[in-house]
């Protein structure tokens, strides 16, 4: 029986991944004085979706490494790494003080299948990879913060998705087994992070994740959600069935 649903953020509750997106792609276009188009960066973005900052920005630094530092004039990933971080949290940064701009990004969707959990006294975690000052800043404005039974972030594990860690420290904290546990996830590495801890997973997809998430064949259909509008009745009606098998077994 599904005792907690555990949600992932970035691309989950909010369309961050599209705003996280974008913070890079800006701040490559600027650092390559234009020869790197916003687009470019935005192409390739969906194989980084759900890696930690760090790993994000050593493969962006790694895929656009001549062009990068021609500009920068080092051909040390590591400075490009740091000066390309650099410029992505000043864009970032002015995101976030956007409130009017992140409500626009709400997956209302999701925000709905959350209330509904809560509202039925299921466990809700958050488990994500962004850290914790951001994570704490947009749930806040979205009005959710308060209502988590638990928040895990990436300052809270030593390995980011695919690792299943987070997902472990979650169902240990709860006392709660795999099965027991529900995750919504919207990136391949959120959703071979649940699989990996053993968890079921459905993925709600978006314009940077949807085809990467299709192509990865990690999912069967029924476990992917293009359509939000049913999310709800998706993810209940998995609830209502493993319910009933537990009934069953008793």
């Amino acid at each position: 029986m599904i005792k907690a649903v555990i949600f992932d953020l970035d691309g989950t509750l909010i369309q961050t991944e599209v705003l996280k997106a974008t913070s890079y792609a800006k701040a490559i276009h600027y650092l390559t004085k234009g020869q790197i188009s916003e687009s470019n960066v935005l192409d390739i973005f969906g194989q980084f979706v759900g890696l930690s900052r760090s790993e994000v920005v050593r493969g962006l630094a790694n895929h656009f490494s001549e062009e990068l530092g021609s500009h920068l004039k080092t051909n040390d990933l590591e400075l490009i790494g740091e000066q390309l971080i650099e410029k992505r949290l000043e864009e970032y940064r002015s995101i976030l003080e956007d409130t009017d701009l992140l409500s626009q990004h709400f997956c209302t969707f999701t925000l709905g299948l959350f209330h509904k959990v809560y509202s039925d006294e299921l466990s809700v975690v958050l488990a994500t990879m962004s850290h914790l000052p951001e994570a704490k800043r947009i749930t806040s404005i979205m009005g959710i913060h308060e209502k988590f039974n638990l928040v895990l972030t990436r300052d809270d594990v030593k390995n980011g998705k695919p690792d299943p860690e987070i997902y472990d420290l979650a169902k240990k904290r709860l006392g709660l087994q795999s099965d027991e546990c529900l995750v919504i996830e919207d990136s391949v590495n959120g959703i071979k992070a649940a699989q990996n801890a053993n968890m079921t997973v459905f993925a709600v997809t978006n314009k940077v994740t949807r085809k990467s998430v299709h192509e990865c064949q990690l999912l069967e259909p029924a476990y992917i959600v293009d359509q939000l509008e049913g999310l709800s009745a998706r993810i209940y009606s998995f609830i209502e069935s493993k319910k009933k098998e537990s009934q069953k077994s008793q």
